[in-house]
């Protein structure tokens, strides 16, 4: 359990770092994040439909400043507990939302540590024109939220075994069917969300099609998938070629 738990919280450390050394590369998701948790843990089909699902109900959230959540400690810790516990996809997703919120408040403390330790080094190498002391000001900074967030997950993960199934035996049947018909419906909210930024009325018909593929004609995912890039294909060579005039 214990090397399990090492692990998932590895690929947590993983995740924020990625995040803040790099900048927003888009792997640090609950899609990809999952999928490593599954692979490490013996369980990839598991990781990667956990994965997708959490992916759904955060696929707005796109992490640039303040956000309601904390995407990468609530998705492998979720994953990891599920995996390890045998628990059912709507059980992860009621694990992490929670957890995720919690880990907020870890984010919070961070902020403290950094504003305590580094920001006044980094104060006095701006004053000294240090930028190699600066640039490792910013790395030790995000070394930290990362250390605590992995310290976080492995915690969470290790005590999950026992502590999680015993949350989840402690709660009435009527509340856990209502978490379970929760998590299915948050992932339609979650595109919902982003069909809100990215929706435009010219691409309609890519949604119409992806929606009667599977609904109507029996489509499964892979299959969509390659609809999905024969219609791009499609739509890219033979679009009318647009032309600008030059003021």
């Amino acid at each position: 359990m214990v090397f399990k738990a090492f692990l998932v919280a590895l690929v947590a450390f993983y995740g924020r770092v990625e995040q803040g050394w790099f900048g927003q590369q888009m792997i640090a998701r609950p899609i990809w994040l999952c999928t490593l948790v599954g692979l490490l843990l013996g369980d990839l089909q598991q990781g990667v439909i956990i994965g997708g699902t959490l992916e759904l109900i955060w696929a707005g959230v796109v992490q640039v400043g303040a956000t309601p959540t904390e995407v990468v400690t609530g998705s492998t810790v979720a994953c990891g507990l599920a995996i390890i516990n045998n628990l059912s996809v709507a059980e992860a997703v009621t694990i992490a939302i929670p957890v995720g919120l919690l880990a907020t408040v870890l984010n919070e403390l961070n902020g403290t540590l950094v504003m305590m330790t580094w920001s006044p080094m980094a104060n006095a190498a701006v004053e000294e024109c240090d930028t190699k002391k600066i640039w490792w000001c910013g790395i030790a900074g995000e070394l930290t939220r990362a250390t605590l967030l992995a310290l976080a997950t492995f915690i969470a993960v290790s005590a999950g075994s026992v502590a999680v199934n015993a949350v989840i035996d402690a709660i009435p049947d009527k509340i856990r069917l209502g978490l379970q018909n929760a998590s299915k419906i948050l992932p339609a909210i979650g595109i919902g969300v982003l069909m809100q930024f990215a929706f435009d009325m010219k691409y309609v018909g890519f949604f119409l099609l992806g929606f009667i593929l599977p609904t109507y004609m029996g489509f499964g995912s892979v299959a969509c998938a390659f609809v999905g890039v024969v219609a791009a294909l499609i739509y890219f060579f033979l679009k009318p070629n647009q032309v600008e005039e030059d003021d």
